[in-house]
């Protein structure tokens, strides 16, 4: 059920995004006091344009200890957040400072909500491609390690830019994402390295808690989103770094330009 404090919250964080300031944290007494109501603010919020793709966020340790939860949760990218290696990304104004280098499925075939759980077989046979990704991420919270998951959450896990690379036309489909070295470069120097199993132990796992997740509070996920499915390596800070670059050997690159 949708209170007045839960649209309250919703239509803060709303005109936050759309004026690229942030608060404090939400107003103690319209904060969600639980998990259930930080997703119903985000549903609302997810309103104003349509969702493009949906990412995993707070999947390893070092994702976990950015943003100061201890599990993973799920957000959503609007169009205009997806960005292509053609653009480039302003992160002028930007508290978090930090590019992600993840790991990105995206769907040929809907997956409607239902009762029971996806399997990890049905789902990949929804799959459509693999990509790889940058993510840029950010919140509307000053305080956002102190924020706790149901503002967190609320403020759609912290989902602000992400570079969706091209599908990866290799035969992916048997190999082990798990041992897949994915390295993050700025300007041309390498900056973090990470392997898929940093993602929930396996991409594929996160992919399958997100799909069900979404499922299980009753919302389609569409051919055509994608889902990222966490950072793998470190959260790392760009500094004044003019490029990112993410690459997985024989999976190809994404890279994006950055205004800082």
């Amino acid at each position: 059920m949708i209170t007045d404090n839960l649209d309250q919250a919703a239509q803060l964080l709303t005109r936050a995004c759309q004026d690229r300031r942030r608060m404090t944290m939400l107003p103690r007494v319209i904060q969600p006091s639980d998990l259930e109501q930080g997703y119903q603010i985000q549903d609302i919020v997810a309103t104003r344009e349509p969702v493009a793709g949906w990412k995993v966020a707070a999947t390893s340790q070092a994702g976990q200890n950015h943003i100061g939860i201890s599990h993973p949760i799920a957000g959503r990218f609007g169009t205009s957040c997806i960005l292509d290696s053609t653009g480039t990304a302003d992160m002028t104004g930007n508290l978090m400072q930090v590019a992600e280098a993840e790991f990105v499925f995206k769907f040929c075939a809907n997956l409607p909500a239902r009762d029971n759980l996806y399997s990890i077989d049905e789902i990949m046979a929804c799959v459509g491609t693999l990509h790889l990704g940058i993510e840029l991420p950010d919140s509307r919270y000053e305080l956002f390690v102190q924020a706790g998951a149901p503002q967190l959450i609320a403020d759609n896990a912290c989902a602000n830019l992400f570079v969706l690379g091209p599908k990866i036309e290799s035969d992916w489909r048997g190999d082990d994402l798990t041992r897949r070295k994915i390295s993050l470069c700025l300007d041309g120097v390498l900056a973090t390295e990470g392997v898929g199993s940093d993602a929930l132990g396996d991409p594929k796992t996160a992919l399958s808690w997100l799909v069900n997740h979404v499922s299980e509070r009753g919302i389609d996920l569409l051919a055509g989103q994608f889902v990222t499915t966490g950072v793998c390596g470190d959260p790392t800070s760009v500094g004044a770094a003019s490029h990112v670059q993410v690459e997985v050997e024989s999976y190809g690159s994404v890279e994006i330009n950055l205004l800082t």
